[in-house]
């Protein structure tokens, strides 16, 4: 918990700082901020326990609990690092779709796309099987394939790939949705782009239309940088905190000594 509260905190509060007003505080911002960031990555911490109770209860519905949960709360944290009230916006993804619920003023609803997940999800679709039963069963975007080595299932930014003999395996899915989440932990990364983004849809038309069905999911060389940094050669698989978190919310069985 202390991880998903502390990221979640430190994200928005940095963010709030990065997308305040030039007539604010940064102490107030960042305050306000980190409050915000905690309970959101207090959500989140929930929902990866929701998560589990897929392995545990053998109950595929749970993936949808708690996709709901983490929903809330990485809309809760995307709206304190945007230096907003955590209840003005809010989003659900389901693959490259993101939908967003305005709350603020006049309520609406919008579309958009996730350009790097859509790439991933295309990449993914060639040479491999797309499993539409377990996507709907999770609501997750999952494919299957007999060519991996070593490996049960892989997750590719938030899109599954599994082998086709593990497509039943309660404990391999809580794992990789683990690891879907944990892409999801770093979009403040995303809300640091904000003001450029904005900058740059007021001088160029093509750019605003773009930016207007786009959401820009570009945490992922980041969360593969830190996984990598993470990643210890010739010792346990487990020693990779990421690895170690999507295990702990999963079976729990195979933890490093």
């Amino acid at each position: 918990m202390l991880y998903n509260v502390g990221i979640s905190s430190v994200f928005a509060g940095v963010g709030a700082i990065i997308n305040k007003k030039d007539n604010e505080k940064v102490g107030k911002v960042f305050a306000k901020g980190f409050w915000q960031g905690a309970i959101g990555g207090a959500l989140i911490y929930g929902s990866k326990n929701l998560v589990r109770e897929i392995y545990l209860k053998e109950k595929w519905e749970y993936s949808w609990y708690a996709k709901i949960v983490n929903s809330a709360g990485t809309s809760v944290v995307e709206n304190a690092s945007l230096n907003k009230n955590f209840w003005e916006q809010w989003h659900f993804n389901i693959g490259f779709n993101r939908v967003e619920f305005y709350a603020k003023e006049k309520f609406k609803i919008k579309y958009k796309i996730m350009p790097v997940s859509l790439g991933l999800t295309l990449s993914l679709a060639f040479g491999n099987k797309f499993e539409f039963k377990r996507s709907l069963q999770t609501g997750e975007f999952v494919f299957s394939t007999n060519d991996l080595i070593n490996s049960r299932g892989i997750t590719y930014g938030n899109v599954v790939l599994v082998d086709e003999n593990y497509v039943n395996e309660y404990d391999l899915f809580a794992h990789e949705i683990i690891h879907i989440y944990q892409y999801y932990d770093y979009n403040p990364f995303n809300s640091a782009l904000n003001k450029p983004l904005a900058d740059l849809s007021e001088h160029s038309t093509f750019f605003s239309k773009l930016n207007n069905i786009m959401y820009f999911d570009l945490q992922g060389p980041l969360l593969r940088g830190l996984y990598l940094l993470e990643e210890n050669p010739g010792g346990c698989y487990f020693d990779n905190f990421f690895e170690s978190e999507a295990n702990l919310f999963s079976s729990r069985i195979l933890l490093c000594k």
